[in-house]
């Protein structure tokens, strides 16, 4: 029985990486998006976007932010049909822990214009 539901949302305007000074945008790519990520991206905005928002309703859902964990403690990686799942490490992996998440559920989309994405976990816990 699921005792506990933890949720988190973001929307992000696809504008934000698309206008980046190029001079920056790798720098900041490197910091914000782990390897695996920046692969998967591969000069797509929509799905800068989209990852972007996807760590932050992650965070969101953690009840953290980012600051107490850092970009990369909380990654998207995806199953080979597709479907986006956390890649949790570090504090992000032991905040998971101590809320005793035992599944995620995160979703993406995006358009020309904006990104959302959605994550939402479930603990066992008797809390």
């Amino acid at each position: 029985m699921i005792q506990k539901l933890f949720s988190g949302i973001d929307l992000v305007e696809v504008a934000r990486f698309r206008e980046l000074n190029p001079q920056i945008l790798e720098r900041f790519f490197t910091r914000v998006f782990t390897q695996n990520e920046r692969a998967y991206i591969a000069g797509s905005f929509e799905r800068a976007a989209g990852i972007f928002a996807a760590k932050e309703a992650l965070v969101k859902a953690l009840g953290c932010g980012i600051g107490p964990v850092s970009w990369h403690e909380v990654g998207i990686r995806y199953e080979e049909q597709g479907k986006p799942l956390p890649a949790l490490s570090g504090k992000a992996k032991a905040a998971e822990q101590d809320l005793g998440i035992v599944e995620w559920s995160v979703s993406i989309s995006h358009t020309k214009n904006n990104a959302v994405a959605v994550a939402v976990a479930y603990s066992l816990a008797n809390e």
